[in-house]
Formats: structure tokens, sequence, C-alpha cells
């Protein structure tokens, strides 16, 4: 099964708390930009959120965290638990809710890939853990960590066997890396819409 979860639970304190999958870029909706990419490409479709009713009125399954206030962690966590209910062994690609311009090609790339306990993008030696595709082993380090108190994803990742993809195959798909744009102030905002 071919399973995706967008994490949309983030508190947008550098943008005034908004609710950052609803905000406009281009005319759209971030969430509408993001189902369109997403929904062809995946059987099964989820929104991690804390507050669903912003999101009523989409045709998706919201899953609550089950440690809320934890961070992306804890986003990511809700989406393989919500999964590995329904097939322990289905991988999820995550995708964080303030990422406007997903690409088809990026996508299908994460998607199909071989197998991996976890698969993420390294954008100018950096990984984006929220645009990344997970395991179903993966939960029990996230698991782990959360019982912890370990909440750095970056660290968490650096910690395991994870294979990390390098940014010319990512630019042999998505030459601008737009992909990987994500919205967290107003100046960000404004860059996405042109202005």
């Amino acid at each position: 099964m071919a399973a995706a979860a967008i994490i949309a639970g983030g508190r947008a304190q550098r943008l005034g708390g908004v609710i950052k999958p609803l905000l406009v870029v281009g005319g759209q909706r971030i969430i509408d930009r993001q189902l369109a990419v997403l929904r062809p490409l995946f059987d099964e479709l989820i929104l991690v959120t804390n507050d669903p009713a912003p999101f009523a009125e989409l045709d998706l399954p919201l899953v609550p965290d089950r440690q809320p206030g934890q961070g992306p962690l804890a986003g990511i966590d809700a989406a393989l638990a919500h999964f590995a209910t329904r097939d322990p062994s289905t991988s999820v690609l995550c995708v964080a809710g303030d990422m406007p311009f997903l690409h088809p090609a990026i996508i299908r790339h994460l998607r199909d890939a071989f197998p991996a306990l976890a698969l993420v993008p390294t954008i100018a030696g950096r990984p984006d853990p929220l645009c990344a595709r997970y395991s179903a082993a993966f939960a029990a380090h996230v698991s782990a960590a959360l019982s912890e108190g370990r909440l750095a994803l970056h660290a968490l990742l650096a910690s395991l066997p994870v294979i990390y993809i390098e940014e010319p195959t990512l630019r042999a798909l998505d030459p601008t890396l737009r992909t990987f744009t994500n919205i967290n102030t107003s100046e960000e905002l404004t860059a996405a819409n042109g202005r």
C-alpha cells in the first residue's frame, strides 16, 4: 500500500499562529495544492492535526497526535501508528503542511525508491525530514525517542542507518528544488506568491 501523511500540527508562531495549510499561494490554499499532487499518487492519505475543525470539509481522514505538543516527531509517530493498524508493513511518505510546491517527480521517487528505514532528501547538506518516507520499522525508534524526551528529528535521523537522497538526484527531478520550500514567515509567503 502506498500511504502518505500531511503533517499539519505546527503552531506557526512566526506567522501569528495562522493555520499554514490554509494559507493561499498562487490563488490556491496550500492544502489543496498538496492534495492535487498526493491524491493521484497514493492509495491512502491522511492529515495529522490536533485541530480538526479547520479541515472538516476535506474528504480526508484526520488523525491527532498521540503525544500532542511534541513537535514534528509526534506527527510522524501518529502517521506511522495510524497505518500500522491497517498494514504493519506500510511505509509512509510524510510532508509538512506548509509546502506549497510539491513536485510529482520528487514524490514518486520517494514513494518508489528502494526500501529503507527512512529515505530522506538532503538540500545543501541538510536533511529535510518533513518531506521523507518512513518505514514501519522506524516507528519503534520514534516511539523510543518520544518516551525519552528526545524530540529533535535531525538528531534521531543522524543516529540511525537511514538513506539520504543527495541534491544532484533531487535536482534531476525538480531542477529548482521548489518542492522543499516551506512557509514559516510572512516574507516567505510573499516570496512564494511571487511578490
